[in-house]
């Protein structure tokens, strides 16, 4: 790219990191090409030059990297605080609403899985909300909220069945 103009995603290529790393692992690599290509390693001419660009692709991508991280902190804090919201809305009985909040967040954790496969149960849809009932409780299999939750639509399914079977036969 040169000249410093790197792409989120492409930070990461830059320092040659996974977006998985740590604030660590962002300097350590940072650290390492800084040193390895810092211009005042290369004599005055063309290499030079090439290591300026490539010197300030790397602060591009350390800042973006850094930056990132950040923003998923503020994000997280934000989705937690949401689906906080969404809780409280569905101990409300306001469903819709929960639901309509849910689908505005970007997060599909397993406590997002969790509130919207609530919320579809509790607007009888048995079938949809045994998916994400699923989905949340395979995220955290250890989550005993989730496996009840799963377990009660399960049920509801079941009696839906039979009511749907035995309806039809009279």
């Amino acid at each position: 790219m040169g000249k410093g103009e790197v792409s989120w995603l492409n930070g990461y290529e830059v320092l040659n990191i996974p977006v998985t790393a740590t604030r660590d692992e962002i300097r350590a690599a940072y650290r390492d090409l800084a040193r390895r290509w810092h211009p005042d390693r290369f004599m005055p001419g063309p290499e030079r030059d090439w290591a300026n660009e490539r010197m300030a692709d790397i602060n591009a991508a350390y800042r973006l990297c850094l930056n990132g991280l950040r923003d998923a902190r503020i994000s997280a804090a934000n989705d937690d605080e949401a689906l906080r919201r969404v809780q409280a809305l569905i101990d409300d009985g306001k469903y819709q609403s929960a639901r309509q909040l849910l689908m505005g967040m970007g997060t599909r954790c397993a406590e997002w899985n969790y509130l919207f496969g609530w919320v579809l149960l509790n607007q009888s849809d048995t079938q949809k909300a045994l998916i994400y009932l699923s989905v949340a409780t395979h995220q955290n299999p250890n989550s005993v909220k989730y496996a009840r939750a799963l377990k009660e639509a399960q049920q509801r399914g079941s009696v839906n069945r039979l009511t749907a079977l035995f309806g039809r036969r009279r």
